[in-house]
């Protein structure tokens, strides 16, 4: 699916929209360079206004029902330092849905529906536009 938005209230929405057909287990890959509203997005998922970016933290547990679990993998060099810090039991068994922003050092197999966002901005149209593409990931064997 492929949507545009004005605004980073539209983005809200859309991922709002796009938490609906979200359940436990899920995980969400937020693609896109710095800046390009991640953490916006990643607010409309969690619903709460309080959303924001884990770069320091590197996780931030959203309360709801189901909780989410947004990562921000910006300052990691590689999986296995998920795996020491326990975050991996949160993507791989926990109890809620993960959104991960800089999903890009995750290279294991996640038994998990996966869908990857990318978001884009063209500041020759708005300095708010956003192009964001939602691309639910094939991950049945072949």
């Amino acid at each position: 699916m492929k949507y545009t938005a004005y605004s980073p209230a539209e983005t809200v929405k859309i991922a709002a929209e796009l938490k609906k057909s979200l359940k436990i287990g899920d995980v969400v890959c937020l693609h896109g360079d710095i800046g390009v509203g991640k953490t916006v997005f990643a607010k409309g998922l969690s619903g709460s206004d309080a959303a924001c970016s884990p770069t320091f933290s590197i996780m931030n547990i959203y309360e709801g029902n189901p909780p989410i679990y947004h990562f921000d993998l910006y300052r990691l060099t590689c999986e296995d330092e998920m795996y020491e810090a326990g975050l991996m039991d949160y993507i791989e068994g926990g109890d809620g849905i993960s959104v991960i922003e800089w999903p890009e050092i995750l290279t294991s197999e996640i038994d998990a529906d996966i869908y990857d966002v990318y978001i884009t901005k063209n500041l020759e149209i708005d300095e708010n536009f956003r192009e964001i593409e939602v691309k639910k990931r094939d991950t049945s064997s072949s």
